[in-house]
């Protein structure tokens, strides 16, 4: 039986098989700057931690979700959610099955998500290597778009600050109303070549014979139910400069 908008899992059960399933792969150690992370992560329940640098989502700096950050269990349930994504071509609303992101898309099984954004665009620190270097990527991108932002998980720490909100922040794991955006696009407008190059650079796992057979499969799904609203502005704004026309829905939980 196929999912269906009755029958998909709800939230909870889907962490639920995810927990199940990531329990079955092997994890390597926390390296000592990692118990330091999270000793660290434990002085922000008061305060709400930022960071802001030019190199890290093109200088919009945002909010980190420190709740899971404090113990191990949290860690590496944050960082399934990155790591394993839902199969929908194998799995039956009775039978969940997940695609581990290290065998299709490039994750590292050293890799661990320290923290993210709330729009969700993941911190994520590199234990094979002692001093635990920073990559991070943009919410829906793939894996292996990863890049480097701090030599170190010490670094880091260094860079965060203490920020006041205007209004109340709801971690995005705890939100009783999140929006889903999917971006489509419809047309590839009046200079095509110029839409397929910017193309090219999300569908980084195709072929060129591959991704020229994408003019033919409009309209072409460009970010596929997520809550990155500033992914979804830079997707809308980058299109449409190029004058392809572009569609956003909208769906909540």
């Amino acid at each position: 039986m196929s999912f269906s908008r009755s029958n998909f899992p709800a939230p909870a059960e889907l962490a639920a098989s995810r927990v199940a399933w990531m329990a079955q792969i092997a994890r390597p150690p926390l390296p000592p700057a990692v118990q330091t992370w999270m000793t660290w992560a434990l002085g922000w329940r008061d305060e709400l931690p930022w960071l802001q640098l030019p190199a890290w989502r093109e200088g919009a700096g945002n909010w980190l979700a420190m709740q899971r950050a404090t113990d191990a269990a949290g860690l590496w349930s944050q960082t399934g959610e990155y790591r394993f994504g839902l199969d929908l071509k194998a799995s039956t609303p009775g039978d969940l099955r997940w695609i581990d992101g290290a065998v299709a898309d490039g994750w590292s099984p050293h890799w661990l998500v320290l923290t993210h954004g709330l729009d969700g665009d993941p911190l994520i620190g590199d234990m094979s290597r002692p001093e635990v270097p920073v990559l991070w990527k943009w919410h829906d991108e793939p894996h292996r778009a990863a890049r480097p932002l701090f030599a170190s998980l010490e670094e880091l720490m260094a860079h965060v600050q203490a920020k006041a909100a205007k209004a109340p922040l709801v971690p995005r794991e705890t939100r009783s109303s999140t929006i889903f955006y999917t971006v489509r696009l419809l047309e590839l407008g009046p200079d095509p070549a110029r839409v397929m190059l910017a193309l090219r650079k999300i569908f980084t796992t195709l072929s060129a014979q591959e991704l020229l057979k994408l003019k033919t499969r409009l309209p072409l799904t460009l970010l596929d139910d997520s809550v990155s609203v500033l992914q979804k502005d830079r997707l809308v704004q980058h299109f449409g400069g190029l004058g392809a026309r572009v569609e956003v829905s909208e769906r909540r939980l």
